[in-house]
């Protein structure tokens, strides 16, 4: 059986339509959103529990309040120090657990 010859594929180059650019293009302000602007949220819930807590509060207490994984609150209280720089400090107490509070204020 004789073989086929195949006939080199031809790419086709199709070109991009390029929108048409204004020549004063109106500059808009970008709105931050802030995780304490709306009250309902977990984590506006979460700053208030942190904020409430004297001794701080467990990353068990946390979870079972807001009914999240654990790496989901250590996640979120990440980008909170990160992004807000609320400054929530983390211990670890005696008996194993994560503790999170605020610094004191003197």
């Amino acid at each position: 059986m004789p073989k086929k010859i195949s006939k080199p594929v031809v790419k086709k180059v199709v070109k991009k339509a390029v929108a048409e650019v204004k020549e004063n293009p109106v500059k808009e302000t970008p709105i931050q959103k802030t995780e304490t602007s709306r009250p309902n949220t977990k984590i506006s819930q979460l700053i208030e529990m942190i904020k409430s807590a004297e001794e701080g509060i467990t990353l068990k207490q946390i979870c079972e309040n807001l009914k999240w994984q654990p790496h989901t609150a250590r996640s979120v209280i990440s980008r909170l120090n990160k992004n807000q720089n609320l400054g929530i400090i983390n211990d670890k107490i005696a008996g194993g657990d994560r503790v999170y509070k605020l610094p004191k204020k003197d």
